[in-house]
């Protein structure tokens, strides 16, 4: 999707720049043969001043529905298993989002730019991985679910069993991803068992069995869930706000249990 408005022709727009950013060197809009230095150059000749207007109207704040939009694109792409290039050029268009938040911080002198966020990456992705990286040794999936929160903790820098099960999950998240997070966290944290279908009377999957059982099961769920939707459209209730509600209290209840 063309998050721009230059009507996509490529056209500069040549303007004076911001007051106080005069002292910025304007990138070069040659960036070398390396096909991601080329496009780390094209998108901070976009946001730098006398690029385009667009681009360097753009905040944080205004771009962040089109990472959210891009981002369901390319899962969009994925789960329709649509050909390569399809979900090539979508998950180019993620690619895009991140840089252009990275050469708005790099502009604005906000104390981090494209390398730094690469090298922070880095540097957490090799002390959440010591089985990889250090001396801990191979490591099932079992082992490493078991251990994910101490990996964590230990990557921070904190002590074991400091963070809460539920910390850093974003209440911003979308409300059914969110409560997927929430319940996989409490069934790690053996909080909670989800086979136990808490808030439900009855299975009603119970006849989901033999081969196509797991089919099944999706399909007999994704009904289930469209149902209560459109019920909830029926009885004027904003199912989103029922299910955030829901979420917050089944995570207040199991916390103040542990508690």
């Amino acid at each position: 999707m063309d998050t721009s408005d230059d009507g996509g022709n490529g056209a500069v727009v040549e303007q004076d720049a911001p007051e106080g950013l005069e002292q910025v060197d304007r990138p070069s809009a040659e960036g070398g043969t390396d096909p991601l230095q080329r496009v780390v150059e094209t998108v901070r000749r976009l946001v730098w001043p006398g690029g385009c207007a667009w681009h360097e109207a753009q905040t944080h704040e205004s771009l962040t529905p089109y990472l959210v939009e891009e981002s369901a694109e390319f899962i969009d792409a994925v789960e329709r298993q649509q050909p390569a290039g399809e979900v090539r050029g979508e998950l180019g268009d993620v690619l895009y989002q991140v840089l252009f938040h990275a050469a708005i911080a790099e502009r604005d002198d906000e104390g981090y730019d494209l390398q730094s966020v690469a090298d922070a990456l880095d540097e957490k992705l090799r002390a959440r991985h010591p089985h990889v990286f250090g001396d801990r040794g191979h490591m099932t999936v079992e082992e490493l679910n078991a251990e994910w929160q101490q990996l964590k903790e230990d990557a921070a820098g904190e002590s074991r069993g400091s963070r809460g099960a539920l910390d850093g999950i974003p209440a911003g998240m979308p409300t059914l991803a969110r409560a997927a997070k929430v319940v996989e966290r409490l069934k790690r944290a053996r909080l909670i068992n989800p086979d136990e279908a808490v808030g439900v009377d009855r299975d009603p999957l119970s006849a989901a069995l033999g081969p196509d059982a797991e089919r099944i099961a999706e399909v007999g769920i994704g009904d289930a869930l469209l149902n209560l939707v459109t019920r909830a459209n029926a009885a004027g209730v904003d199912p989103d706000r029922a299910l955030r509600g829901a979420v917050d209290r089944l995570a207040a209840r199991v916390l103040h249990q542990e508690g």
